[in-house]
């Protein structure tokens, strides 16, 4: 009944206001742990992959929205200098049967899910450094290291990952990774955002100018890419706009002040939605260089981290307190 007259307040306000794309909840899976760093999550089917930093990765059945069930946890340990050394989960991408996962101090493992009841490791790459983001582009793994920068491996060979390219920045923690070929565009934090361009075809992998940064006095957080146009979450500065029309020259077009500080992005056919801790913002975006916001989610208990989109719905992480997350399931309307 609450659902109904929540979802009834929202088709008399986008009448009036002549927009109607809203969030509404439409479940929730929580949890209790000690220690949990929320981080990059995400989906596919029926799956959704969560890493939990130090407590490993979360394998959760969504098929029924209404009921979330965990199905499985993905941990996993070395042994050296005779001590168990165990990975911290960063970041995720699933890409058919498998899931590509930043493990930290372990590196990247490639996961078959093909039995998400019994996830395994079928491929591994480390040199020692802490791996924290991967983004997949063909059979490359474009891994993101804290305070090193960017590496590039070939995964064609499970058994023997190579790496293709380095592009080594000391200090450089990789938040983001955009891969708009010839260009790859990394955030970093405090860093700012570093423009690579390589020789056409990307999978060369051979540079073709110097690295290009971009700096302003906040947070890089996370960057989207559509066309020429770049959305790029910029803390407690909010929303900004780049023009990329030349990659290697970023020019700021605009900036909106959000409900807080911006720290992820989604964007789902000509919405734009940001993430400012405790609330979701939607942003029209028909004219690109010009977002309009139109409506926004507020939840002034949860921490929401990052958001993903799948059909008509968008999943939000969160911690609530000290030691308890989870997933709110939004229903896009």
């Amino acid at each position: 009944m609450k659902n109904l007259f929540f979802l009834l307040l929202i088709i008399v306000f986008s009448i009036k206001s002549g927009f109607s794309q809203f969030i509404y909840p439409a479940g929730n899976y929580s949890s209790t742990d000690k220690n949990v760093e929320l981080s990059h999550f995400d989906i596919k089917d029926t799956l959704l992959l969560l890493p939990l930093g130090i407590n490993g990765m979360q394998i959760l059945n969504i098929s029924d929205l209404t009921n979330i069930q965990e199905v499985a946890k993905y941990e996993e340990y070395e042994k050296r200098y005779q001590k168990k050394v165990y990975g911290k989960a960063y970041d995720v991408k699933i890409i058919e049967n498998r899931a590509y996962l930043a493990y930290g101090e372990l590196g990247l493992k490639i996961i078959d899910i093909t039995d998400p009841f019994m996830p395994y490791s079928i491929g591994t790459y480390y040199r020692h450094h802490d791996v924290n983001r991967v983004e997949i582009f063909e059979n490359f793994a474009f891994l993101g290291f804290i305070d090193l920068g960017l590496e590039i491996v070939d995964f064609k060979d499970c058994n023997n990952i190579s790496m293709v390219s380095r592009n080594n920045i000391l200090g450089f923690t990789i938040n983001n990774i955009q891969i708009v070929p010839p260009y790859i565009i990394v955030t970093g934090g405090s860093r700012g955002m570093t423009i690579f361009k390589f020789v056409e075809p990307l999978t060369q992998f051979k540079p073709s100018e110097f690295p290009r940064e971009f700096i302003n006095e906040n947070e890089f957080n996370k960057l989207l890419v559509r066309g020429p146009v770049g959305y790029l979450a910029n803390d407690a500065r909010g929303l900004s706009v780049l023009n990329l029309k030349l990659p290697l020259y970023p020019h700021e077009i605009l900036t909106m002040k959000t409900n807080g500080k911006a720290i992820d992005l989604a964007i789902d056919r000509n919405y734009l939605y940001v993430v400012c801790s405790k609330s979701i913002e939607i942003y029209d975006i028909k004219d690109p260089e010009k977002p309009e916001k139109i409506s926004e989610y507020v939840d002034k208990d949860k921490k929401f981290q990052n958001i993903r989109i799948q059909g008509t719905n968008l999943f939000a992480s969160y911690t609530l307190g000290s030691n308890e997350y989870g997933i709110q399931v939004f229903q896009i309307e």
